[in-house]
């Protein structure tokens, strides 16, 4: 990563301690993709050029269709691209990338599993003892107010909980890479909040690099770290916006000028793109 981009990652906050382990950086270098079907070309992404410091927390905002799902893919090596490289702590992504978490906008939980069970698949996919993992699990259910609903089948669940089961499934391996793709879109505006705020304290706990997809412009400033703002399709980077905010990012921070000024910020460049109207 070149010094010019560190520069744009902010100092202030809860520092990073010395028993935190090192977390992945990323770094994307002139990545496109073009998706060709049924003879028609879809110019989904135009020379995407993004470094992410390990332990970072990047929020990516754009119109739909922008290409930030598929940008996202492409960095997990679910996907090819068309051209560019995808480097993760320094090795090249060729195919399916497997030390990470992550979580999509459905939470793909097991019907006939509860949700203690739920949790640990990640890790017996993963050929490891889901014993050592239970104590673990139960912890990390608890703090995202599941601890009671443990044994509960995911229809017994609401949204929101079927999410958070998500979400700790994601983290139970304690991966150095986080990624969430639109993870709270399908929720309601109350619990959305509250999610909001389960994910910064989980994070804060472990500090990994996370990658967080979403259409929300205050969703994108109250988590994170650095702002990306797309362009509508081919997405392109717009706008790279360090979010220089103490956390945790409580009521009074969001209530701040600051806060609504990056907030304006954002806007402002989607309505230069046209994506926003007055």
């Amino acid at each position: 990563m070149t010094a010019a981009r560190l520069s744009e990652v902010p100092r202030t906050g809860v520092a990073v301690t010395a028993a935190t382990p090192a977390r992945a950086p990323i770094d994307i270098a002139g990545v496109s993709q073009i998706f060709q079907r049924a003879g028609q070309v879809t110019h989904a992404l135009d020379r995407v050029d993004l470094a992410i410091a390990g332990s970072e927390f990047v929020s990516i905002v754009g119109p739909s269709g922008c290409g930030k799902s598929t940008l996202l893919k492409i960095i997990a090596g679910l996907i090819s691209r068309s051209s560019g490289t995808v480097r993760i702590d320094g090795q090249e992504v060729q195919g399916p990338y497997t030390n990470l978490g992550i979580v999509f906008q459905s939470p793909v939980l097991l019907d006939w599993r509860n949700v203690l069970d739920n949790v640990l698949v990640q890790i017996e996919l993963r050929g490891l003892d889901p014993k050592q993992y239970k104590a673990r699990a139960l912890e990390l259910l608890g703090k995202v107010g599941l601890g009671d609903f443990k044994d509960r089948m995911p229809r017994e669940l609401s949204g929101g909980m079927r999410q958070r089961a998500a979400i700790v499934r994601a983290l139970i391996h304690d991966p150095p890479l986080l990624m969430m793709d639109e993870p709270f879109g399908a929720l309601d505006a109350l619990t959305r909040e509250q999610m909001r705020i389960d994910l910064e304290k989980l994070w804060l706990d472990r500090r990994q690099t996370t990658l967080f997809i979403t259409h929300g412009i205050s969703e994108a400033v109250a988590l994170a770290d650095r702002v990306v703002v797309m362009t509508p399709r081919p997405g392109r980077i717009d706008r790279i916006i360090p979010i220089d905010l103490p956390r945790p990012r409580h009521k009074d921070v969001l209530a701040s000028r600051r806060f609504t000024e990056y907030c304006d910020m954002i806007t402002e460049c989607f309505m230069r793109h046209g994506v926003i109207k007055y």
